[in-house]
């Protein structure tokens, strides 16, 4: 009686699942969907695992393509929801840092975001930074998904691999 984490994996229902029609899209905006929701939630660390079961089970550019379209979508939703709810009230109270804030956000331009990004800061640090400065929204998307895509191919590229 071995047991192994691979008798653990319900890879018959994985095997079902991918053999139906129209399984790569349904697995593709099921991947989407799960990435955005996280993604706008601000649960932390779960891009990797979730970049590498979508390139084992999408492949490498589908799955980079669904994790990457997702954390976009989540991101700028998790940044509008910042940007409106809380920003007169933080700037009422918090005056002078959220000015220093606005410095950092607004000198440093795209490249502060996408560096940002790639080095690891944590993702809803980073949006709120961006939300609470003066970051417009598209400068925000496009520095997000630039700084998150080198992350999300390298993991969906070592899923594929399996």
């Amino acid at each position: 009686m071995e047991s192994s984490f691979a008798s653990f994996l319900p890879t018959d229902s994985i095997d079902l699942l991918l053999a139906l029609p129209f399984a790569e899209v349904w697995l593709t905006m099921g991947f989407l969907g799960l990435t955005a929701s996280i993604y706008a939630t601000g649960i932390p660390g779960a891009l990797l695992p979730i970049s590498f079961s979508s390139g084992a089970m999408l492949g490498g550019v589908l799955g980079v393509g669904a994790v990457a379209a997702g954390a976009t979508a989540g991101s700028v939703l998790l940044y509008v929801l910042l940007k409106r709810s809380s920003e007169a009230a933080l700037r009422l109270k918090y005056g002078g840092q959220m000015q220093r804030l606005d410095d950092l956000a607004s000198r440093g331009g795209i490249l502060s975001i996408i560096g940002m990004r790639l080095v690891g800061v944590p993702h809803v640090a980073v949006t709120a930074i961006c939300a609470f400065g003066s970051v417009g929204g598209r400068r925000y998307a496009l520095a997000t998904i630039v700084g998150l895509l080198p992350a999300i191919a390298l993991s969906a590229t070592a899923g594929a691999s399996l």
